[in-house]
């Protein structure tokens, strides 16, 4: 018989489901709590499963792997991460990953309440968090279990290969900044390819690749009640990137309109002491235009692949 949620919090500090059930009944309580308690989902595939605990699904077991690497990785190097409790499969052949809950709130829900000298407290506290972060360096990209590109910015059919080098992914970004059309594409010539992924407005190719949270939202910053230390959530995307992916990941977001433009503006001083101030401007601008390229035109690199120019994670069919 399935267990039924705790129904006090004493109780479920004591018997927490979490804690008590095997795997296989967890995954039940789980699947009972995703149907009757969609008003407790934070956010897409999270839910806040108990006073202590929170579960999100992923679709692969790669992924949720990836991403306890980077939660242990980043505890290692003393960011304060949520506890990865428990990894299960679910019966619908997702996998859930069990992590403590943070008491606090979302940067993003007291952002309006901020002044401008917390505002500056809080991102020198969190510039120290992604300065230690860089200093852990490695010479392939992608994810730090299975070296898997998950970039946002890279996202395209053919897909950036896994354990990528520094020199591949300048490649690849530069073939991107440069790409206007899939017929100019097709009539280049092998000379015109390899200088395409050359040196365009950005040379990438010689970029240091740094851990990288990759989705520093301030949705996934959650400020610490009573200390107002700072813990990083939704590792989803971390990986080793070149450095001007995190500060383009800052400022990858549509303002709420309760921010209005003191907030707009406080949020742009945040990520300059954060990730970069006003150095990696046009880099992230150069991520935003090949996002719009890769995603009208997410097979372009066809033909450069072909061309043996450019690896690829999917193979070119004939």
């Amino acid at each position: 018989m399935m267990p039924s949620p705790p129904e006090t919090e004493q109780e479920c500090d004591s018997k927490d489901p979490v804690d008590i059930l095997s795997d296989r009944d967890l995954a039940r309580y789980i699947a009972k709590a995703r149907q009757h308690r969609e008003s407790d989902t934070i956010e897409n595939n999270t839910l806040l499963l108990t006073s202590r605990y929170i579960t999100k699904f992923y679709t692969t077991l790669s992924h949720a792997k990836d991403v306890e690497v980077a939660i242990l990785q980043a505890h290692a190097l003393g960011i304060r991460v949520p506890e990865l409790k428990r990894v299960i499969k679910a019966k619908d052949g997702t996998y859930e990953c069990i992590m403590t809950r943070i008491q606090g709130v979302t940067l993003e829900s007291c952002w309006p309440d901020l002044s401008l000298f917390t505002t500056i407290r809080l991102a020198v506290q969190l510039r120290t968090i992604v300065q230690r972060m860089r200093r852990m360096t490695r010479p392939t990209a992608g994810s730090l279990g299975t070296g898997i590109c998950r970039s946002f910015w890279l996202e395209e059919f053919y897909g950036v290969p896994s354990h990528a080098s520094a020199a591949v992914v300048g490649q690849i970004v530069n073939f991107w900044c440069g790409f206007q059309s899939y017929g100019r594409e097709r009539r280049k010539t092998l000379a015109e390819h390899r200088e395409s992924c050359e040196m365009v407005e950005q040379d990438a190719r010689g970029q240091e690749l740094v851990f990288t949270h990759h989705d520093l939202a301030p949705r996934n910053i959650i400020v610490e009640s009573g200390t107002s230390k700072l813990w990083l959530v939704d590792w989803d995307e971390s990986g080793f990137y070149p450095r001007y992916f995190e500060y383009a990941g800052m400022r990858n977001l549509e303002y709420p309109p309760e921010w209005g433009w003191y907030g707009e503006w406080r949020w742009k001083i945040f990520c300059w002491i954060v990730a970069g101030f006003c150095s990696y401007d046009k880099q992230a601008e150069m991520l935003r235009d090949i996002r719009q390229k890769a995603g009208r035109f997410p097979g372009g690199r066809r033909f450069n692949i072909k061309a043996g120019v450019t690896p690829s994670e999917r193979p070119v069919d004939d």
